[in-house]
């Protein structure tokens, strides 16, 4: 990494040893400000993506959940999931997850996964997603 820093702008330049490596790091920078608008009692919050564990739609509501906290979202699951970056994945129709958030997995029947986050909650893969969570994982 190279940082030129004179008086009137910063310059950094980074070398990368493989393009998926350049556009992780791409992405996690343009993910940096995004936000996602949510409410908890009739105020407003605003959430950091790395703060989510876990979105999840119940009765036509999207809930977003965080470590301590769950939130609700006026936007649909499909708008929040094209706010997101790649280290969310979808566990069923219903369900995305943060994978950074994995504390460990479990087999279930049925070829589904349990995710247990590391909050405490279980997150549970459904058959049709599991194919593509175990594919990013590295075919665990």
């Amino acid at each position: 990494m190279k940082i030129k820093n004179d008086t009137k702008s910063l310059s950094i330049g980074i070398e990368f040893d493989s393009f998926d490596e350049k556009d992780k790091v791409l992405a996690s920078i343009q993910n940096m400000n995004t936000k996602i608008p949510c409410y908890k009692r009739e105020k407003k919050y605003l959430l950091n993506i790395d703060s989510i564990y876990y979105i999840d739609l119940i009765d036509k509501n999207t809930f977003i959940f965080t470590k301590d906290d769950c939130f609700e979202s006026p936007l649909w699951l499909y708008q929040i999931e094209e706010l997101l970056n790649e280290d969310f994945i979808r566990a069923s129709k219903s369900t995305l997850f943060n994978m950074q958030h994995i504390k460990s997995l479990k087999a279930d029947i049925g070829s589904r996964v349990i995710v247990y986050l590391d909050n405490g909650d279980q997150i549970l893969v459904s058959r049709k997603y599991a194919k593509e969570f175990k594919k990013r994982l590295g075919g665990v």
